[in-house]
């Protein structure tokens, strides 16, 4: 037997249970460091029962002395028979008894349970796994340190262990240090005490120590020297304790300093710009949902304002929701959030508010308030928002990105707006956030702003006068009902150009005209007026979403009519402000007169559209192109069989082209003279985009038409896109139908289109574009995309590679 083996064995009960008591403490001290990283205490419930388990495992080790497979075979079979209950028991039965879906998570977890602890926003709560980390490091590093501590005399070794563990709770932990002072003292003083009492024993044990007296034992407590050096070590221990305490105001880090963590580097997995800016489908809740129910809210108010995303980039199209790797920046950025965890310590002004989801479909979370604290899923969303919660602190927006389906429910806990005084306004000041920059404004947009703001005596008073300035030279209408002013929808910069001016001028006999004057909803108005905000310098951004209607008790049904968009102002100190500029509803223009025609000339009819052509079929597609069969020849009966089965793979290949273009043929048809003419117009140009995708060129499925047309153009300007994309635009989106005479021309110039994009490229692609099937798989794609955006990628790229 080696020496450090038989000063193991002749090691007593007690001091192995003193061993093995410090060295649990230490461990449990190391495991503390997470709690800014889970939250709540369900983690150190989880932690301490793994490191029981592993305790009980490494003491059962030595008392049978067991070897490394043992071990670790005890060690697996009890993560999977008692993870269930204290590392998944969102997937167990009743939360505590193995199901297969807790199994399933058990069996990764090793794998995926570390990304999931630093990809999902502090703290992470229980979900998705996480309880993982600290249930395996305990699980694992009690059996490794307890071994050491039972088994050898190695006791240095086993106290690294629990270092181990501290660097497990820095390295998955948040940069908010947890009683960082009291852990490492009392870190300190068990490791100093518990080290120097195993050296003294070892070198009493082994005969070779100095505390020596004739009048005692050397182990004994009545040997003086002994009790000498204990008390003057507890002595120097407690002056080492006091004076770190009191220098505590020295050893912290300066104030502003920053602390860093692993998390905070990581790259969030949901990026807003796949995603359609919900500004526009803001004019389709009106016309589409007016009098559909989207939500049903419990617990607030009428007049609230129900926050759907925040838009702060803008690329004179459209504004998007912005969002990138850095959180702590102005746009911040969406991270994984935990159901059922306090993401924030509630005020006592907190409230709370319930929110059923309807006939809405979209990634976006509607939220309340200027903070979240918390949210807590509700049946029957089985788990989904748990794994699928984004959150951006810094804009308020949340997602849910696996979508948002009729019937979902969660809780929503938040911190209402503040209410200012108006006499503290004055003093404001705009802060310097730099929100994502916008280039190439017109220079009259700067000029306007300037003339709204006037000499305000403060920044506030500045907004002020700039809001207050759209709201009443402006007018409202949606353009959508017959007794509405023509009003166009979208806030790209020719849109929002044309209301820089308060001269209202438009004609409702002229669909193509673009309304000149300040003449809109709320789309235009936020849009209009944070760019004016942006282009003097102020801080602004836009916010779609809904108002609680007025006179709602218990629970308020949310609809399209109840779509709204307003602008957030940053002031230094005080956060986001809230700006309504959008005029009253009844602030309308007036229509001009019509001119009266004397005498009317009586209409004279115009001829029908020439009627389509039919579809022209390869040969053989049709009975009429078969010659007649000759009379069968008894003697020629061998030959017509081989004939025939070596002819038959190119009447098969004959007859699939032959359907291929049939199918090509019906479709054109079908889009030409089926539906309404907004249907019709929307045809002809999905006709040009099937021939550039059967050419080789999918289109984005994300991209407007405008933008399709401008890349399209900048290959072959001859092709005319840019021309037919806005055609299509004013007849779909426009307030009335184009007549047929108008749609007929539209089909002839985009064949003109369809004839140019042909003659760009050799026959041969022209005639495999003929037989090409990628024009059917690009609408299938575009129905998968809404249904499942994430899974349509993936599908998109592995096309791409097999192309390639």
């Amino acid at each position: 037997m080696s020496e450090h083996d038989a000063f193991s064995a002749r090691r007593g009960a007690l001091p192995r249970a003193l061993d093995v008591a410090v060295l649990a403490a230490l461990l449990l001290l190391s495991l503390l460091g997470l709690q800014a990283a889970y939250g709540g205490i369900q983690f150190l419930v989880t932690g301490a029962t793994g490191l029981l388990v592993g305790t009980l495992i490494a003491l059962a080790g030595a008392r049978w002395r067991w070897g490394i497979l043992p071990i670790t075979g005890a060690s697996i079979g009890a993560h999977l028979l008692l993870g269930s209950a204290f590392a998944a028991p969102d997937a167990a039965l009743w939360h505590v008894v193995p199901s297969l879906g807790s199994l399933r998570e058990l069996l990764v977890m090793p794998v995926t349970a570390w990304k999931s602890m630093l990809t999902v926003a502090a703290p992470v709560g229980a979900a998705d796994g996480v309880l993982g980390v600290a249930w395996m490091s305990m699980l694992l590093l009690g059996v490794l340190g307890m071994s050491l501590v039972l088994r050898t005399a190695h006791y240095v070794a086993a106290w690294t262990v629990p270092f181990v563990m501290l660097l497990v709770s820095i390295v998955f932990g948040t940069a908010e240090p947890v009683w960082p002072m009291t852990r490492g003292i009392l870190f300190a003083v068990l490791s100093l005490a518990w080290l120097t009492w195993r050296f003294e024993s070892a070198r009493i044990a082994s005969a070779r120590s100095t505390i020596i007296s004739d009048s005692a034992r050397p182990g004994s407590w009545s040997n003086p020297v002994l009790r000498r050096r204990v008390l003057g070590g507890a002595l120097i221990l407690a002056l080492a304790c006091g004076g770190t305490l009191g220098a505590q105001v020295l050893l912290d880090p300066p104030a502003g300093s920053a602390r860093t963590a692993l998390r905070d580097s990581m790259v969030p997995p949901f990026d807003p710009s796949r995603e359609v800016s919900p500004l526009n489908e803001f004019r389709g809740y009106l016309k589409d949902q007016r009098e559909t129910t989207l939500f049903t809210v419990t617990g607030a108010e009428g007049g609230d304002w129900m926050r759907l995303a925040t838009l702060d980039s803008y690329d004179l199209q459209s504004f998007s929701v912005a969002g990138g790797e850095d959180a702590s920046s102005p746009s911040g950025a969406f991270l994984r959030t935990a159901t059922g965890v306090d993401l924030h310590k509630a005020s006592p002004q907190a409230r709370t508010a319930t929110i059923t989801v309807g006939a809405y479909e979209g990634v976006w979370l509607p939220t309340f308030g200027a903070r979240t604290n918390r949210v807590d899923e509700l049946a029957p969303t089985d788990g989904t928002l748990r794994s699928s919660l984004y959150l951006n602190g810094a804009s308020q927006t949340a997602v849910d990105a696996a979508g948002l389906r009729d019937g979902d429910s969660y809780v929503l806990s938040y911190e209402p707006d503040p209410v200012h005084d108006p006499e503290d306004q004055r003093s404001w000041r705009f802060s310097d956030e730099a929100l994502p920059p916008v280039e190439g404004l017109p220079a009259e947009v700067e000029q306007v702003a300037k003339d709204a703001i006037g000499d305000a005596p403060d920044d506030y008073a500045k907004m002020e006068n700039l809001t207050s300035t759209i709201r009443s030279t402006g007018s409202f209408s949606h353009g959508i009902d017959e007794d509405e002013a023509l009003s166009r929808s979208g806030h790209g910069i020719a849109r929002l150009s044309a209301m820089l001016t308060t001269t209202n001028s438009f004609d409702r006999e002229r669909v193509d005209e673009i309304p000149q004057g300040r003449i809109g909803d709320q789309e235009q108005y936020a849009a209009l007026t944070a760019l004016l905000a942006r282009s003097v310098g102020i801080p602004a951004r836009v916010v779609v979403g809904f108002r609680v209607p007025e006179g709602t008790q218990d629970a308020a049904t949310v609809t399209g009519n109840d779509v709204t968009a307003w602008v957030e102002v940053h002031f230094e100190g005080i956060g986001w402000v809230r700006f309504d500029p959008t005029p009253e509803d009844d602030q309308t223009p007036t229509q001009p007169e019509k001119k009266k025609v004397e005498k009317p000339q009586p209409q004279v009819a115009q001829p029908p559209p020439p009627p389509a052509e039919p579809p022209s079929l390869p040969p053989g597609a049709t009975s009429e192109d078969n010659p007649d069969p000759p009379e069968e020849d008894p003697g020629a009966s061998v030959w017509v069989v081989y004939a025939a089965a070596g002819a038959s793979p190119l009447l098969l290949l004959a007859l699939a082209l032959g359907a291929i273009a049939l199918a090509k043929s019906r479709r054109r048809t079908h889009r030409r003279l089926r539906g309404g003419p907004a249907q019709r117009i929307d045809g002809a140009w999905q006709e040009l985009l099937d021939l550039r995708t059967d050419l080789g060129r999918v289109p984005d499925a994300r991209a407007t038409r405008r933008e399709l047309a401008a890349a399209v153009d900048a290959e072959l300007p001859e092709a005319g896109f840019t021309a037919l994309a806005e055609r299509a635009d004013r007849g779909v989106f426009g307030p009335e139908d184009l007549s047929d005479d108008a749609v007929q021309e539209y089909w002839d110039q985009t064949a003109q289109s369809r004839r140019a994009l042909l003659l760009a490229v050799p026959w041969h692609r022209r005639l495999r574009a003929r037989f090409s099937l990628r024009s059917f798989r690009r609408r299938r794609a575009l129905a998968r995309e809404t249904r499942d955006p994430a899974r349509a990628r993936s599908a998109r790229r592995h096309r791409s590679e097999e192309d390639r």
